[in-house]
């Protein structure tokens, strides 16, 4: 086996998105356009031609070079043929090359280190079905019975509905800095380009926008990216009959609905569950073996 390290500048994208779509788990967080825009002037480990990869994700910060978890990105790690000897080369040159890793580990890889530690998201598997829960069910009767509709957002149109109704919930809410900010907006602009995009927004009988998300597909992997309802005082079901609509939009057209990662954090899980899905853990690693004199600017490299 050959294992190179290629610049962003020497990657073959169309090669690389190759592998990451005919991977046992072909994530959308892991093909070139997604990581383009989250993880700008990325590089790679590649084996032989392409046969397994694994994205250096690396920053440089204070005179140091880290590899951290790019934002809006769950599961990453190796991809392609998967066997213990490769993923032991990866994590070999990543620990000898980074004194500071925190990323995640997509759930094919089964790399064994004290360091690894569990994150977990909720996936539905259409191939195994899934059943609504009845505050679920309540909830769409409730959005139906008040007279709200689904509407698509025309392609044209994405972009700044998202600036409009998406960014100030991300700040507000996540208390993003701007520059990530600026980075959900590229996530956006290159899911356009690629035509991996959807966004559905629920509207009532005024016309007024209750609730919108984006959600990317790239045939296999159907991803909930970011959302959220602006009525939430009033309860009227509007994020559950959004979500109800995207999982059976994405039923033909995708092998998993992703719920798309953080549930621990977010006291999500309940509302996840809800709609069938399965509770999807996958690996962390977290590594932290700067010298003592530098690693109180661990918080720092953080925000």
């Amino acid at each position: 086996m050959i294992l190179k390290r290629l610049k962003h500048s020497e990657l073959d994208f169309e090669k690389w998105d190759n592998v990451i779509l005919n991977s046992e788990l072909p994530l959308v967080f892991a093909q070139s356009f997604y990581l383009n825009a989250t993880a700008p002037n990325w590089e790679a480990l590649v084996i032989n031609d392409y046969e397994t990869v694994f994205p250096l994700t690396e920053k440089r910060k204070y005179g140091f070079t880290y590899l951290p978890q790019p934002p809006f990105t769950s599961q990453l790690g190796s991809f392609g043929i998967i066997t213990e000897e490769r993923e032991r080369l990866f994590y070999d040159y990543i620990v000898k090359h980074y004194n500071l890793i925190e990323i995640e580990l997509n759930q094919t890889n089964h790399i064994q280190s004290s360091y690894r530690q569990t994150k977990n998201t909720f996936v539905i598997n259409y191939n195994k079905g899934f059943t609504y829960n009845q505050n679920t069910k309540r909830n769409i009767a409730k959005a139906l019975n008040a007279g709200l509709n689904i509407k698509e957002v025309n392609t044209e149109h994405i972009l700044k509905r998202s600036q409009v109704y998406l960014n100030s919930f991300l700040q507000s809410e996540f208390k993003l800095s701007v520059n990530s900010i600026k980075l959900f907006d590229i996530v956006i602009q290159n899911s356009i380009q690629n035509r991996y995009i959807k966004t559905f927004s629920v509207i009532d009988s005024n016309g007024d926008i209750r609730a919108l998300a984006h959600f990317l597909c790239n045939g296999k992997h159907a991803l909930f990216l970011k959302g959220t309802n602006f009525d939430r005082n009033e309860n009227s079901g509007s994020m559950h009959f959004l979500l109800d609509y995207a999982i059976n939009y994405y039923k033909d057209k995708a092998r998993i609905f992703d719920f798309g990662g953080g549930s621990n954090a977010s006291g999500l899980a309940g509302f996840y569950k809800g709609f069938g899905s399965e509770q999807f853990d996958y690996g962390y690693l977290k590594i932290n073996s700067l010298p003592r004199i530098v690693k109180f600017l661990k918080k720092q490299v953080s925000k």
